[in-house]
């Protein structure tokens, strides 16, 4: 079980919510771990696939919700909180982001999709929209390399 989805079994729990009827469908899934990392600023990894098998995404909320972004040509990024994460380790006060695609609010940090409809009910409050062409730029400061290099020893035990 990928971290991903520990960490969405685990608010479920907490919250007695099923999140598990938003999973990820298997074409959504495979869509988003095949895409590719930008090369110059990612050099342990070449797929987000590789990232969420380590749980590196979790964290990273906006840094994946870009390569999302990148991959989906009209997915929209946005910034905002998210209830459910408040308390998390990576989220204290439920500071999030996520994309919209296709009327549906794709979490990264959960690997759930929700039907725009149902986001207030679960707690996503929306703070701002980020252009899109600012949305798919990414950061040679925020980069999944500093997750590699604090893990290092756990990764080579893998």
């Amino acid at each position: 079980m990928l971290p991903s989805e520990e960490l969405r079994n685990e608010i479920e729990k907490i919250y007695g919510i099923n999140l598990n009827q938003y999973a990820w469908s298997k074409e959504l899934k495979q869509e988003i771990f095949s895409t590719e990392l930008d090369q110059y600023i990612e050099t342990n990894a070449s797929t987000l696939k590789e990232i969420f098998e380590h749980g590196f995404n979790i964290g990273h909320c906006g840094l994946t919700s870009r390569y999302v972004c990148r991959k989906f040509e009209n997915a929209t990024l946005f910034y905002g909180q998210a209830k459910l994460l408040v308390g998390t380790d990576s989220s204290p006060n439920g500071e999030h982001a996520w994309t919209i695609l296709n009327n549906h609010l794709i979490d990264t940090t959960l690997m759930i999709s929700i039907p725009i409809n149902k986001i207030n009910e679960l707690g996503y409050i929306t703070e701002s929209e980020i252009a899109p062409l600012s949305a798919r730029v990414l950061s040679e400061y925020d980069t999944y390399e500093i997750e590699f290099k604090r893990n290092k020893s756990k990764i080579k035990k893998q």
